[in-house]
């Protein structure tokens, strides 16, 4: 199933249940009584509503040409109230000549209703209109580095003026929830944004640009990430021109992971809702190892021991609990098994006795034949009652309700194994710290300030741009640029994953470059990995592989696609064999890996990563 939108919104404002709630019933056509569970049916629309004090879910539900169509509301109280959130998805399935989803029109009706923002910016449901005083409150949401929305600004067209207006509506409602849309009043306004913004960022003449979260204004490290429509283009494409920009902008809404707290309560929401947990779970801590690991598939219970014969049976006491019955699936795979091998193995048996009855005999085989016929007749009834055979629209029907509770199933170990990654990482910051304080410290520390939030980035290319500014012994080209995005944009599901664990990698070579360059370490990367100076960071060695094997690197096409550029200061010839690499994923496809030289001991002090990307060829994939 395909996700087409999605917004996070925060509202610390009154009543959120209730206010997400009438707008959604009066988007849905429902009439809603109020009731703790509501569902109503249309034809083939399905609409749902369930909430209770502390969270909610609505959910509609309609046919499409390839499909169904799924918009679903959720909100949860947090432990802060500015925290309280909202998500809108948009999901399903559309043939490729449908209409491109846009925000549905439930989120401006929701944000006309309160002040609900992403945490760092309003989100408004009009364009916003910007003169020069506003100018200083624009650039503070600009640069804001808690800033997860996109923001888009429009410039004054002195041809036609209207005709931005019209356009900044049109954005304004296109990209409702999920990006902020700005009019500029005038051309002095205009060129007051521009002078401080710099010139690798300016916007003019009718044109817009799109800022991408994480912002510098100081000096940003890759300008081209926040794309130009120029004036010329919107006047002569019209509403194409805007549908490119929409999209970008709904694309980067869709790829982007649900902040950490979002994503820990939503899992949570169905299981309140349905009354299998009470509501206090909902900020529970995350589930351990030992409880992701409990079968979660069919059980069956149990084959029970034959009676015996009625001359000897001894009467039975009854249970004290009633047996707990097989499920139908598995009652229908018992039975499909047992009449395949009756056809088996008697098939030639029944021949026989066809042959001995036709000449009017009555062997012993016959008389088998016709109480088998007598009990198969009685089973095939039991089964045709149990309506697990018979009714092949039933069977399928079924089926698919199993798939759909295995894909559920899977997708929540997902979540879970993807919040547990995130704990990992927060319980690896802690210890790096405690080991640092120790080593300063005979004593326990007490005043000191913890370690400060896990920084989460939202794509690969983030963590590129991140290290970029902020590590000084890691060297990452420009060159990386393009298979990093392509890891982002073709494995979105995936990318949550790697993002982490490529941003320690680069921490830890930083780290460990440091230590080489101040003397304090002796050794290479995987040394640091094993036995890391306390409170610095480190991966697992399980992770790091400082050699390729035999067969890559003495073959030349492997070994040239392992070359990869270095300074002059390194190599006079400008490029290097790298085989040492980190494992973002160890097996599987994609499997990413990081290609880096340990430079850390050498003439620059430095590490120079040749590539980041999906795994290089080799003899399994030629």
């Amino acid at each position: 199933m395909a996700q087409y939108y999605q917004a996070v919104l925060r509202d610390g404002g009154d009543k959120l249940g209730p206010r997400l709630r009438r707008c959604f019933a009066a988007w849905a056509s429902v009439d809603d009584d109020g009731s703790a569970r509501l569902e109503r049916s249309r034809g083939r629309t399905r609409v749902s509503l369930a909430d209770n004090d502390v969270c909610g879910r609505y959910t509609v539900d309609i046919p499409t040409g390839a499909g169904r169509l799924r918009t679903t509301a959720t909100w949860a109280e947090a432990k802060r109230r500015a925290h309280n959130w909202v998500t809108v998805t948009v999901e399903g399935e559309l043939s490729s000549d449908a209409e491109p989803v846009r925000a549905p029109s439930l989120v401006p009706a929701f944000l006309r209703t309160g002040r609900a923002g992403d945490g760092a910016v309003p989100l408004e449901a009009a364009p916003h209109l910007a003169g020069r005083d506003e100018i200083d409150q624009l650039t503070g949401w600009l640069a804001d580095p808690a800033r997860t929305v996109p923001v888009t600004v429009l410039t004054v067209d002195r041809a036609d003026p209207e005709v931005i207006a019209s356009h900044a509506e049109h954005l304004a409602e296109a990209l409702a929830g999920v990006a902020v849309v700005v009019r500029l009043f005038d051309v002095q306004t205009q060129d007051l944004l521009n002078e401080r913004l710099g010139e690798a960022l300016t916007v003019f003449g009718g044109g817009l640009r799109t800022y991408m979260p994480g912002l510098d204004l100081r000096a940003d490290p890759y300008p081209p990430r926040h794309p130009v429509r120029g004036g010329g283009a919107i006047r002569d494409q019209g509403a194409r021109a805007l549908g490119v920009v929409i999209d970008g902008v709904i694309e980067h809404a869709v790829r982007r992971p649900l902040p950490a707290d979002v994503r820990q309560a939503d899992a949570r929401v169905s299981r309140i809702l349905a009354g299998e947990v009470g509501p206090e779970h909902l900020h529970a801590a995350p589930p351990s190892p030992a409880e992701l690991a409990r079968p979660r598939g069919l059980e069956v219970p149990a084959r029970r021991a034959a009676k015996p014969p009625a001359a000897e049976a001894e009467p039975t006491p009854e249970p004290d609990e009633p047996a707990e019955p097989i499920p139908p699936e598995a009652v229908a795979l018992i039975a499909e098994r047992v009449s395949q091998q009756v056809t088996d193995k008697l098939a030639d048996g029944i021949l026989e006795a066809l042959v001995d009855m036709a000449r009017g005999g009555d062997s012993e085989t016959t008389r088998l034949i016709r109480a088998m016929s007598a009990h198969l007749a009685a089973l095939m009834g039991a089964i045709e009652e149990a309506e697990l055979i018979g009714d092949r629209a039933a069977r399928d029907d079924r089926r698919k309700r199993e798939l759909e509770r295995l894909r559920k199933d899977y997708d929540q170990l997902e979540f879970d194994y993807g919040l547990l990654l995130d704990e990992e990482r927060h319980a690896q910051e802690r210890i790096r710290w405690l080991e640092g304080r120790l080593a300063e410290h005979a004593d326990p520390v007490y005043g000191v300030d913890e370690p400060g939030e896990v920084w989460e980035a939202g794509s690969l290319i983030e963590v590129v741009a991140r290290a970029r500014e902020t590590l000084s012994r890691v060297d990452l080209p420009e060159t990386l640029d393009a298979d990093v995005a392509k890891l982002d944009v073709t494995h979105p599901r995936m990318r949550r994953r790697w993002t982490g664990k490529a941003w320690d990698a680069l921490r830890a070579l930083d780290a460990y470059a440091t230590a080489r360059a101040e003397e304090r370490f002796t050794g290479g990367f995987y040394d640091w990995c094993s036995r890391p100076l306390p409170g610095r960071p480190a991966i697992s060695p399980s992770m790091v592989s400082m050699k390729e094997s035999d067969s890559v690197t003495g073959r030349p096409k492997f070994r040239e696609a392992r070359t990869f550029r270095v300074p002059t200061a390194v190599d006079p010839s400008g490029r290097l064999y790298m085989p040492s690499h980190i494992k973002l994923q160890r097996v599987g496809n994609p499997a990413p890996r990081m290609h880096f030289l340990d430079d850390a001991g050498g003439a620059t002090g430095r590490i120079w990563i040749g590539y980041l990307g999906d795994h290089l060829p080799n003899t399994r994939t030629n």
